[in-house]
């Protein structure tokens, strides 16, 4: 779905010849009917913040638990007792873990420890550069300056961070944050005093390896 959305803008701003979407979205979920609409996004589509209705409701996807086992074990992965703090490694996401598994078989014949020696608890990203590259190129500038940002912060970025050396205002700032949490590129996690706002990891292993992308 994020496909209707303009790339280069803060997220869920629909492209010019898309904007039939929002008035459909509209009467969905603000008429009377019987069907149901499920869509898959990378983007939270602003209509379903401005729309009050309690029609629609918003799930965002959490990395496997347990279900992990079934992947790993289909691609025959050894040292069962590793399986979990990989699977942790790679925030439990689907793709990212057939990716990595692949990469264990390929250049490990499947040993997991030996893997995960090698990489001493560094992010191995190899075939996942380009789904990486395809969610970042979709960030506006102030996005992408904000991201860098994070990912290069050796602290958890605070409630109210010093944001000087961003070159920009408090209201562009906490635009671009709601932003990037509609990407699912930030989490919101309280604290005992406030609340702070982590990067993904895997993102953020490619940023730092990538200043300039």
């Amino acid at each position: 779905m994020q496909n209707i959305f303009k790339p280069g803008e803060l997220a869920g701003k629909y492209l010019s010849d898309c904007q039939d979407y929002h008035k459909f979205f509209q009467q969905i979920a603000t008429t009377s009917h019987q069907s149901c609409l499920i869509l898959i996004s990378w983007e939270l589509p602003r209509d379903f913040v401005t729309l009050k209705s309690d029609k629609i409701k918003t799930l965002y996807l959490q990395g496997l638990t347990t279900e992990f086992e079934e992947i790993f074990k289909e691609y025959g992965l050894k040292n069962e007792e590793k399986w979990t703090k990989l699977s942790e490694l790679y925030q439990g996401h689907p793709n990212w873990l057939n990716i990595i598994s692949s990469t264990i078989i390929e250049l490990f014949d499947g040993e997991v420890s030996l893997f995960l020696e090698q990489m001493k608890n560094e992010i191995y990203l190899g075939d996942m550069e380009d789904s990486i590259e395809c969610h970042l190129q979709r960030l506006s500038a102030t996005e992408k300056k904000v991201i860098h940002w994070l990912a290069n912060q050796t602290e958890a970025v605070e409630k109210f961070p010093k944001t000087a050396n961003l070159d920009l205002s408090t209201s562009e700032f906490w635009a671009t944050i709601q932003s990037l949490i509609r990407r699912c590129l930030l989490d919101k996690l309280p604290s005992e005093t406030s609340s702070y706002f982590p990067i993904n990891p895997v993102f953020k292993s490619y940023l730092k390896r990538n200043p300039n992308d």
